[in-house]
């Protein structure tokens, strides 16, 4: 392909027809010295997804607060693109990716995790939708490191190019609660699962945990007794846990949900070949799924294994991490993957650190001591006690004021620093899935609370049969500093507005009616919120910027090289 190009430096000069191998990427080229050249090109020829990132770039870099943030929340009804019409195309991983872009600064990591499960045409599911967000992801952040997570058995292949990024098995032997509290969100019975019962020493013992609180429940009269007094309603959404993929590993949590319900019915009437089918099936799926084979694709169990990802943070590269899972018996790992990086790099400030027991009891033995002994002083030889100032109202604020001032000067070194640790921004993409596991969700989301090196972005669906009350808290959580809304389940919108004056949620009302209108019409708009701003709600419209301001997009993210 051919494009006619103009030197800017001497006009005089006849054209002459560079080569270019997409038309996309030849916008700007650098010639020797400082010259540049620019190619005209037919804007019509640009694929819908750039174009989508491209005009929200535009909006995100000219429009939104530049406020830091430590949570900003991205919201949608569906699990879908913002805008899928033969004008644009833009998904939550476009969004965040502007937002990532936007966010870091020197001397910050970045990681970007991703489901590879994105619904949608160009979700990264498909070749076509993975080569685009891979073009803008690697223009705008060339130096980057990246991983896959998943068992690589897949037909998409495209995703299996990058190492696989595995989890120290030393890491999780030495922490048998983490395990507990994922096994216990993976039960689809409700067990709470204790560290004694997770603990284990090596993939064999691993593997007998997983079968012994994975495999079917004993029908036990307890369990029987609950699952008799249950409707199959009751076992929507989260309440299945792992089961859809137990005994239908390929099909939708929505299906394991009507095989549950029949389940129940099978229990209740007591038809017992049925319910041994059901149960063979689901210890065969158990015991091939967790094999030592399958569990080495996630797990390492080499002395002082490293994966990487801890490194290539540490060094700020950023950090980009593909999770293929979704609806896999290897659901459950994604939690340890975020929990051991977070293990790694989060920087916890000492007040908020478990004492050890030996510092314990040597404070305890004090504590004794001094509850024991009747304390005494000395007179300091030399000085009286005319010879010292008085006890003054002045005094006892001057010297408050010195402590305060050396406790502040203490704090600021201590969170300047992190005592090594990195400022990492994490940014979580379907967070809503993760909510299935009530314990990672909230580790997750709290993340920023509990690290102060840490900021969080996350991107939730709401198009749920039954919001959890994990889902709801971290929604209203992460609609209270910063958010982008595209849109929003009902029963959560009127309780992020439960204490709004009726006339400010009339105009937001009102300027959702504007947004359908204009989704309507194949464009995209969303409500941006800052609690920092005076005017804290925006309507933003994403509408097509000039070609200046698009020839300096497509040079920021890599459209000159």
């Amino acid at each position: 392909m051919l494009f006619w190009v103009s030197d800017r430096t001497d006009r005089d000069k006849p054209l002459s027809p560079i080569p270019l191998k997409t038309p996309y990427k030849g916008i700007i080229i650098p010639q020797l010295g400082d010259f540049m050249a620019t190619v005209h090109i037919d804007e019509d020829s640009i694929p819908r997804y750039k174009r989508g990132y491209e005009w929200f770039s535009h909006l995100a870099n000219t429009s939104l607060s530049k406020n830091t943030w430590k949570r900003l929340g991205l919201f949608s009804f569906y699990d879908k693109p913002y805008v899928e019409s033969n004008l644009l195309y833009l998904s939550p991983k476009q969004v965040m990716l502007t937002m990532a872009k936007m966010a870091i600064k020197k001397e910050t990591g970045l990681l970007l995790v991703v489901d590879a499960m994105e619904k949608g045409e160009m979700g990264l599911s498909t070749r076509q939708g993975f080569d685009q967000f891979m073009e803008i992801f690697e223009g705008l952040f060339p130096d980057a490191t990246k991983f896959y997570f998943g068992s690589k058995d897949s037909e998409r292949d495209w995703l299996h190019e990058y190492p696989s990024l595995k989890i120290p098995l030393n890491w999780l032997i030495k922490r048998p609660n983490i395990f507990a509290e994922v096994l216990s969100d993976a039960s689809i019975v409700g067990e709470e699962v204790g560290p004694g019962d997770a603990a284990f020493e090596d993939f064999a013992g691993m593997i007998e945990v997983l079968e012994e609180k994975l495999g079917p429940p004993s029908l036990t009269d307890e369990v029987m007794g609950k699952i008799r007094s249950a409707e199959a309603s009751d076992y929507a959404g989260e309440a299945v846990g792992l089961m859809s993929v137990f005994v239908s590993p390929t099909t939708a949590v929505s299906r394991g949900v009507k095989y549950f319900g029949k389940f129940i019915s099978l229990v209740k009437d007591r038809r017992k070949q049925e319910i041994k089918d059901v149960y063979q099936d689901w210890t065969d799926r158990v015991k091939r799924g967790y094999s030592e084979e399958n569990l080495r694709k996630f797990f390492d169990d080499s002395e002082d294994f490293s994966a990487g990802i801890v490194e290539a943070i540490n060094s700020f590269k950023p950090v980009l991490l593909i999770i293929e899972t979704r609806n896999t018996l290897y659901d459950l790992f994604l939690p340890l993957v975020l929990k051991h990086v977070v293990d790694e790099i989060g920087y916890i400030p000492p007040q908020r650190r478990p004492r050890k027991k030996d510092e314990q009891k040597k404070k305890g033995d004090t504590k004794e001591d001094y509850e024991d002994t009747e304390l005494s002083y000395e007179e300091i030889e030399g000085i009286l006690d005319e010879d010292l100032p008085p006890v003054t109202k002045q005094l006892l604020e001057t010297v408050i004021e010195r402590e305060e001032e050396l406790h502040r000067s203490n704090i600021d070194i201590s969170e300047d620093q992190f005592e090594g640790k990195p400022k990492t921004i994490l940014f979580l993409d379907a967070a809503t899935h993760l909510s299935k596991f009530e314990r990672s969700f909230k580790f997750a989301l709290n993340i920023p609370e509990k690290f102060p090196n840490m900021s969080v972005a996350a991107s939730f669906y709401t198009d749920r049969e039954k919001i959890s009350q994990a889902l709801q808290e971290g929604v209203m959580e992460y609609m209270r500093e910063s958010a982008l809304i595209f849109d929003l389940h009902p029963s959560l919108f009127d309780q992020a507005t439960a204490r709004m004056p009726v006339s400010r949620k009339a105009w937001l009302t009102g300027k959702l009616q504007e947004m359908e209108k204009i989704r309507s019409e194949g464009e995209v708009a969303f409500l941006e919120f800052d609690a920092i701003e005076k005017v804290k709600w925006h309507l933003r419209v994403v509408e097509k910027p000039e070609m200046e301001a698009l020839t300096k997009i497509r040079r920021w993210f890599g459209g000159n090289r």
